[in-house]
């Protein structure tokens, strides 16, 4: 049980850092894609229309990579719950 415990704590931690540096990755690209969207608003040339286009499917990317990390952490912080809520019967049983 402990070690499960540690386990879990060291994939929250690495979860926890991944989703951090994909969501500072996301800010990055969403600056970027401001950026681009307006040249491509002012120029309407097909180069930042390609550049606008780009930037899009980065960000489509790293947000596919946040959902999959957040649907990871949230199945590991409900299995949190279901132990702890076995835990808190077996000590005060109904």
């Amino acid at each position: 049980m402990h070690n499960s415990q540690e386990n879990n704590s060291k994939s929250i931690d690495d979860l926890e850092k991944l989703i951090n540096e994909n969501s500072s990755e996301h800010e990055l690209l969403l600056e970027s894609f401001k950026r681009s969207m307006n040249s491509f608003a002012t120029e309407r040339s097909m180069d930042t229309c390609l550049q606008s286009l780009n930037v899009s499917i980065q960000l489509a990317s790293v947000r596919s990579t946040l959902m999959e990390l957040y649907k990871t952490y949230c199945r590991i912080l409900e299995n949190e719950i279901v132990q702890l809520r076995k835990i808190c019967q077996k000590g005060n049983p109904s």
